[in-house]
């Protein structure tokens, strides 16, 4: 698969991802974040399993030989990436939990640096800051005050653990995985994120045995499918291709993708949340290469990914 079609595909995960977040609102109304997680998570880890199945069977010897990593990156980046997640929401506020997740791309690259010796190189760095600065502005609304007034709670630590998880599991995956392909180390750690997240919402007894109505499952469904299988397999796809620093810069469309999903629903759009998306758009573009890639109109398959 050429370079363009990563980016894509890449894009497109950041899309669900983002739409997970407005179908997550919806879902808490009437389910706890741990249920609603496992109930995701279960039915995509059924999606996956039988996906990959279908497309290329399951490599047994390299699921074995691969099995501590594996198993680190399903307990690292899908149980405790979640789980982080969700209780850092109970006690933070949005605003809080948007600008520290920005974080995340700089952490990725950071730790890709340092464990599998990625160069950082400058136009990584001045495309990672255009775009928490167009973060910023969204998440803020432009407001100086909503910036400097932000108090920090013990959700926020939570949140911030969630994206080192994050960030570790693209690098464990880069690093320490071999012989595997993308849909066979999503499956692997999907299903054991899932059967994680699962035992923790019985143990707390958080009402994961009771069937969702039928809007709920829909929304699982959706999440499950979309904003689950497809997008870890594209993303997944995109660390082994581009390596973790360049696929992890994607990550800032998150909240952009969040906040046009909104303002389709009704939620007014501000001049500041344009001028953010802006900035954040331009800086996935610059530090994964594509914006050179468009000026010089080369194909992708010509952009070094060191």
């Amino acid at each position: 698969m050429k370079h363009r079609q990563i980016y894509l595909l890449l894009v497109a995960a950041t899309f669900f991802w983002g739409a997970n977040f407005n179908l997550g609102k919806f879902l808490m109304v009437s389910m706890s974040p741990l249920a609603a997680a496992a109930w995701r998570f279960g039915v995509a880890s059924v999606f996956m399993i039988i996906y990959m199945l279908l497309k290329e069977g399951f490599d047994w010897a390299g699921a074995k030989k691969n099995i501590i990593p594996l198993v680190a990156m399903a307990l690292i980046g899908i149980f405790g990436f979640n789980v982080s997640f969700f209780y850092g929401l109970q006690t933070t506020s949005s605003v809080n939990g948007a600008l520290i997740m920005t974080l995340n791309p700089t952490l990725t690259v950071i730790l890709a640096a340092l464990v599998v010796g990625e160069r950082i190189t400058w136009r990584q760095s001045f495309g990672l800051a255009l775009s928490m600065i167009g973060v910023v502005i969204v998440v803020t609304g432009g407001s100086w005050d909503a910036l400097i007034n932000m108090h920090f709670v013990i959700g926020d630590a939570f949140i911030l653990f969630g994206n080192f998880c994050w960030a570790v599991y693209a690098v464990i995956g880069k690093r320490m995985v071999k012989g595997m392909t993308p849909i066979q180390v999503t499956a692997v750690t999907m299903t054991i994120g899932a059967a994680s997240i699962g035992a923790l919402a019985l143990l707390l007894h958080t009402g994961v045995t009771h069937i969702p109505s039928v809007l709920n499952l829909s929304a699982i469904g959706v999440m499950a499918f979309l904003g689950t299988v497809l997008a870890y397999l594209w993303w997944n796809n995109g660390i082994k291709t581009i390596g973790p620093a360049k696929t992890s810069v994607f990550f800032d469309l998150v909240p952009i993708f969040t906040m046009i999903i909104a303002v389709s629903l009704g939620e007014k759009l501000l001049v500041a949340q344009l001028v953010g998306a802006l900035f954040v758009i331009t800086g996935v573009f610059f530090s994964s290469g594509v914006l050179t890639m468009m000026l010089n109109k080369a194909p992708a398959s010509a952009i070094p990914t060191r």
